[in-house]
């Protein structure tokens, strides 16, 4: 078996073992939390960690816990992982599948991410007007990063199945190089021909 098609090969439990972990969670230190930092994950088909708690601080913000997402979306994250196992099954099986399967895990990243950020700014700015805290104004959460409003502070990153979904593509992205289905078009510089000297 060739090289390229082992690397392939080992994306695709890759892949699907990234079902098992939260691909990205959020911690919360609260003044009424003293003792813990609440966490709150994001699995490809579900919410979980301390919700209950959160949406006890959320609701003193205006905001509701955990953010409202659309009911296809689980569905979709799941079948997108699971496609993404499925094409570097078939780049390892058919070479010519190699260079959609090195691209399309980035492209499924890019996407939500975009649609992540887009939904923590939604989230931010859909504030309850009979919010306990109406002093805090509308926010945005980062996707990667820290918030604090007031004595409340977020720490937003990516988490172990994000890790291992990052590992699977770049296996598939080594793999399409090893076989050339990938390549750099780097300019070339045009080479002036020698004059002879007469």
């Amino acid at each position: 078996m060739k090289r390229q098609q082992l690397l392939a090969l080992a994306a695709v439990p890759l892949f699907l073992a990234s079902l098992a972990f939260p691909f990205w969670t959020a911690r919360m230190k609260a003044p009424t939390y003293p003792e813990k930092a609440l966490a709150m994950e994001l699995y490809a088909y579900k919410y979980d960690g301390d919700l209950e708690e959160w949406n006890r601080v959320g609701r003193a913000v205006g905001v509701r816990v955990p953010p409202p997402v659309p009911d296809v979306f689980f569905p979709l994250f799941t079948a997108a992982v699971v496609g993404m196992g499925a094409l570097a099954l078939a780049g390892a099986l058919r070479e010519r599948w190699l260079g959609v399967a090195a691209v399309c895990p980035w492209l499924v990243l890019g996407v939500l991410m975009a649609w992540g950020q887009y939904s923590l700014y939604l989230f931010g700015h859909s504030l309850d007007p009979e919010r306990p805290l109406r002093y805090l104004e509308p926010f945005t959460p980062p996707i990667v990063g820290v918030l604090t409003l007031g004595k409340i502070q977020t720490y937003h990153f990516p988490y172990v199945g994000s890790l291992l979904f990052v590992a699977a593509a770049a296996l598939v992205v080594a793999s399409a190089w090893q076989a050339g289905r990938l390549r750099l078009a780097w300019p070339r510089t045009r080479r002036e021909a020698p004059v002879s000297a007469d």
